[in-house]
């Protein structure tokens, strides 16, 4: 008999997954700069391995967005950087949903 699924061991990836989407909850509700959550995010962002390319634009588009929160007041241009990091990161959370069997 398989076992249940929430029997099964917590998949690396789930956990992956999970962070990703606590990463996109976070900058789409950011509207200042904690270098402590900055930090967790990019550890986040490089704990799979080594980066592919997508997980460099994620980290690229988020650096440009906090930069952006801190050095620009101009409310236009912070959203543009958001959104532009909230699309980064819906396409890897999409990308790493499990295979369906």
């Amino acid at each position: 008999m398989l076992p249940a699924m929430d029997d099964a061991a917590p998949s690396p990836w789930r956990g992956h997954l999970a962070a990703l989407g606590a990463l996109r909850r976070r900058v789409a509700a950011q509207s200042s700069v904690d270098t402590a959550e900055g930090v967790k995010a990019r550890r986040m962002l490089f704990s799979p391995g080594n980066p592919s390319g997508e997980l460099l634009a994620a980290l690229d588009a988020l650096d440009h967005f906090e930069r952006t929160i801190v050095e620009a007041s101009d409310p236009p241009a912070i959203e543009v950087k958001r959104l532009k990091c909230l699309a980064i990161l819906d396409r890897l959370i999409a990308r790493s949903q499990p295979p369906l069997d």
